[in-house]
């Protein structure tokens, strides 16, 4: 039985508390650090007979000065340092004869509580594969998901959460992920030793300058995107879905979409800029770059948008942000770092099928979590470089529980993608048309909001200077003004706030990995919001290639004014509303 409870409250998964006395309070790291925690101990010797609920009412209280009467302590049914200690030297414990243990390692008992399935079960909802009630009973739908999860990771699908299952679920959506290894030399001949990379394409050869072509025919009949990877159009059903890879045409024809109305766009090509200066000016916000700036090469970071993962670090300090739509209704944020750089940035969450195309267009290299098993080739294919987890410049943080808590330094993030060779432009084309427009032709926009679902919008206000951010977070609770903060190492926070807000509509579409995605090329409505003023336009894409081409209906080019951008792709099924 020692050995048992050892087990268990030394378990990997520990949750945070939820009572204002416990022994984290006298011990740092103590394991009862929750009621749930206490009452299992307590059951488990045999003290405590009612439900596994986490209150700690009347029977739980009577169950601990139980214990403490049985064990020489004053019996106050308080958690104090003597207590605390007892439960510290779990063999010198008194047990109640009556008492039996409900608590299991391996989660085979279905009517007992584990604490093992209660982490396990938090885990599996956020990653939507678990709907039911949070209870830590391992029954027929625990059972379901913890076989789901262990299919999409790749681990013998039995339902039984073992020591490899264990460490798949502290690591989440990134344990998805199956890579092929590829064996590469490294250009600089400074660096002798031959490495294994986890990417299916070496970048270390591509050659951007490479002419390209709409396509080409294989020997099997099939239409496949040509090296420079422009994205075609299949059907099915009526709908349309934008397909980058040959990787991700091979999953779609699995699923019997059609080729015969393929559709393919002609790469546009450069934005044109006003007042703007390559080398001088940032490509990802029109900015002068400041002496000394770190412009070495654009990373992407995903940042999570999860209500366990807010107030976030990175935001505040990137270049300009993307925000893209995920599963359940909920948003994940790309933030862009090209002249900027932070020590602590996250968390750091999975990839989706949208990210790589905003960032090929900037040459830029993906850094998440990991992915969904089968997407970081599909990523690579297009052009984007993918770092994961699995390196030493990503850290976990002890004050959040996984997956929430990935971290990174985005300095030594750039220092890993050039020493990888995925460096490909000293100065990428600008992803906006920049220049310095007449405000005053423009309309009076002080506010925004903006749609994603039914679960998830946000709304952005003037205050006089900046853009600022709320969201409605239907995870969250029923406030439709709830401010979107960040945070700093140092604690040091505030409310995320942006110069400029550029709303995309872009049509929405299922990914053959059930990922909602938003089509990025082609045409679509673009808000642009600025210093108070609102300029309603349109954006243009031909290809991944392709920077974001904003124009009026005539086509002719709308300037957006120089600033660090929040970019949202919002899905044009939902309107916005303005309040000037």
């Amino acid at each position: 039985m020692n050995n048992l409870l050892a087990g268990l409250i030394f378990s990997l998964f520990i949750s945070p508390s939820n009572l204002s006395d416990t022994c984290k309070d006298f011990y740092p790291n103590h394991p009862v650090r929750s009621d749930i925690m206490l009452q299992v101990v307590l059951k488990s010797y045999g003290y405590y007979e009612g439900k596994i609920d986490g209150i700690f009412g009347n029977i739980s209280k009577k169950a601990l000065i139980s214990l403490q009467k049985s064990n020489n302590l004053d019996s106050d049914g308080q958690i104090g340092p003597k207590t605390c200690s007892l439960l510290l030297n779990k063999n010198n414990i008194i047990k109640k004869n009556k008492g039996s243990i409900l608590i299991n390692e391996t989660t085979n008992n279905d009517d007992s509580y584990s604490k093992e399935i209660y982490d396990a079960q938090i885990i599996l909802k956020d990653l939507g594969l678990y709907l039911s009630t949070i209870d830590g009973i391992n029954g027929p739908a625990t059972k379901k998901a913890i076989r789901e999860f262990q299919s999409k990771a790749g681990l013998v699908s039995d339902g039984i959460i073992g020591s490899k299952t264990k460490d798949a679920l502290s690591k989440g959506e990134e344990s998805y992920i199956k890579t092929t290894e590829v064996a590469s030399t490294p250009n600089n001949s400074s660096q002798s030793n031959t490495e294994t990379i986890t990417y299916g394409l070496d970048l270390r050869n591509y050659d951007p300058s490479q002419t390209c072509v709409e396509g080409y025919v294989d020997s099997n009949g099939i239409w496949v995107p040509d090296p420079c990877f422009k994205p075609v159009f299949v059907y099915r059903f009526g709908k349309t879905a934008q397909v980058n890879s040959q990787k991700e045409l091979d999953a779609y024809l699995a699923e019997r979409w059609s080729l015969e109305k393929e559709k393919t766009f002609v790469t546009i090509g450069r934005v044109k800029t006003q007042d703007y200066t390559d080398g001088i000016h940032s490509p990802v916000n029109g900015l002068i770059m400041p002496s000394g700036s770190n412009n070495k090469i654009v990373i992407g970071i995903k940042n999570d948008n999860n209500v366990r993962a807010r107030p976030q670090s990175g935001p505040q300090n990137a270049d300009a942000v993307f925000e893209v739509l995920v599963e359940g209704g909920m948003t994940r944020l790309i933030n862009i770092f090209y002249e900027s750089d932070t020590s602590y940035h996250g968390p750091i969450r999975s990839a989706r099928p949208t990210d790589p195309t905003v960032l090929r267009p900037l040459d830029g290299v993906l850094v998440a979590s990991g992915a969904t098993g089968g997407l970081i080739p599909e990523i690579i294919d297009i052009g984007v470089p993918v770092i994961t987890d699995r390196r030493p410049e990503f850290f976990r943080i002890s004050s959040r529980n996984a997956p929430h808590n990935l971290y990174a330094d985005t300095y030594k993030l750039k220092n890993l993608a050039i020493s990888k060779g995925y460096k490909k432009s000293n100065n990428p084309q600008p992803l906006f048309p920049w220049g310095n427009p007449n405000l005053n032709t423009w309309n009076n926009g002080k506010s925004i909001r903006l749609k994603f679902s039914s679960q998830t919008s946000t709304t952005w206000t003037w205050n006089g200077s900046n853009y600022v951010r709320t969201y409605y977070d239907a995870y969250k609770d029923s406030s439709s003004s709830n401010p979107h903060t960040w945070i700093n190492q140092n604690g040091s926070s505030g409310q995320i706030a942006f110069p400029t807000v550029i709303a995309l509509m872009c049509e929405p579409y299922m990914h053959p990995l059930q990922l909602p995605s938003v089509k990025t090329v082609g045409e679509g409505r673009a808000i642009i919001m600025h210093g108070g003023k609102m300029l309603d336009a349109k954006w243009k894409r031909g290809s991944n290639l392709d920077p974001f081409h904003i124009t009026d209906s005539n086509g002719n080019t709308l300037y957006i004014p120089k600033g660090k951008p929040w970019i949202s792709l919002v899905p044009n099924t939902f309107l916005p509303s303005f309040n000037n």
